[in-house]
């Protein structure tokens, strides 16, 4: 395993972070977590080299009111090796109004981690529509405050949100170590991209990444037009190779969080970190993913990376699942993900159940206009 100090911080983290967002299920509630496979997943993970574990109030809850299984889940597992990993952990920043919500629901993480403090404290998915009013609202006196009581040791935020937010964040509070950004070799532009990557490593703020695949759109079903493009590499690098080199050839990332759902998946992870380390990729490797971005831009897809917050719908629609298998049938020649969604996915779940109230446009971190989005998986798919 690599590692590379997470800014500030200090922290010497294992170059690839195992994400607790997408841990394997005994059946398609996110609460029923397999907990022996995922022992055994995390295990294998300290025994090969990963230290640094991530998680949130909200990861594997059926309602986002309440925390999720994933904190007490991780927490338990990690238990026994002690100072040898890292833990991090998020809470969310649209409910942020006051220091009783703060409070509380800080103690909360640490009773669900099995903790007195927690090492690295995500505020989380800052937004453009919001910002302004949490911090109003008090929240760097807040996070000062459990910093100084021995709540917190590192603070840092997450963020899908535009440039000029994060040069705002960051203007506006000189305590921050760390910050988790979306960045693949398609969201290279946005959220807030490579001018943000660049901007924090300047302040050597730590750098941690999310969606290295896109939900899983850059591993698997890679439409053929996709396929022929990477044919023309002199390398025989698999699609997951591609997207997590990109990321491990820049030195201004720290770590590289992915979401695994099962032990193959972990090995296989964990096997390409080791080959981690910047100059992977040549310039003809950039002018080709230049043209796969290209590509992909000509396929129009839904942006969605099934992370699950705007979920659950008030209405019953699956919206993850709607967009999914919108996003496969559109650059797929075949008719499995429209047989998807016609026959397996139930009418109750289905785009045209979409009353348009709004509601989870205001929790989406990739700022998805989802109600107009629906109508057009609606129109595609016919009801």
């Amino acid at each position: 395993m690599k590692y590379r100090t997470l800014g500030k911080t200090g922290i010497k983290s294992s170059v690839l972070g195992f994400g607790a967002m997408r841990l394997p299920l005994n059946s398609e509630n996110p609460e029923d977590v397999n907990t022996r496979e995922t022992v055994k997943m995390v295990d294998y993970a300290v025994e090969h080299g990963i230290n640094m574990f991530d998680t949130a109030l909200l990861y594997h809850t059926n309602d986002r009111s309440k925390p999720g299984v994933s904190e007490t889940i991780l927490g338990q597992t990690l238990k026994e090796y002690g100072d040898e990993v890292h833990i991090s952990t998020k809470m969310p920043s649209w409910n942020i109004d006051s220091w009783k919500y703060f409070d509380n629901t800080l103690n909360s993480h640490l009773e669900r981690l099995g903790r007195d403090s927690i090492e690295l404290f995500f505020i989380h998915s800052i937004k453009d529509s919001y910002y302004e009013s949490i911090k109003e609202n008090g929240l760097y006196s807040f996070i000062d405050r459990a910093i100084d009581d021995g709540r917190i040791e590192h603070a840092g935020f997450s963020t899908h949100g535009s440039y000029n937010l994060l040069e705002q964040v960051l203007s506006d509070y000189d305590s921050w170590e760390f910050v988790l950004t979306q960045q693949n070799y398609l969201d290279n532009e946005e959220n807030p991209g490579l001018t943000g990557l660049k901007k924090l490593n300047k302040l050597n703020i730590g750098t941690m990444i999310m969606e290295p695949l896109r939900g899983g759109q850059l591993a698997q079903n890679l439409p053929p037009s996709i396929e022929e493009i990477f044919d023309k590499s002199e390398h025989d690098y698999s699609p997951i190779e591609w997207a997590f080199y990109y990321l491990w050839d820049k030195s201004e990332v720290n770590c590289v969080l992915s979401g695994m759902s099962n032990s193959e998946q972990v090995k296989h992870n964990i096997e390409l970190a080791d080959n981690a380390k910047t100059g992977m990729l040549s310039k003809d490797d950039y002018r080709l993913l230049d043209e796969i971005k290209e590509e992909y831009g000509k396929l129009n897809n839904i942006p969605c990376t099934s992370c699950n917050y705007c979920m659950p719908c008030p209405f019953g629609v699956n919206i993850p699942k709607c967009f999914y298998e919108y996003n496969m049938d559109k650059v797929s020649y075949s008719s499995n993900a429209s047989i998807q969604y016609k026959f397996h996915l139930h009418e109750d779940r289905k785009a045209h159940n979409c009353t348009r109230c709004g509601k989870c446009v205001l929790k989406c971190p990739q700022s998805i206009n989802i109600p107009e989005q629906l109508s057009i998986v609606e129109k595609h798919f016919g009801e």
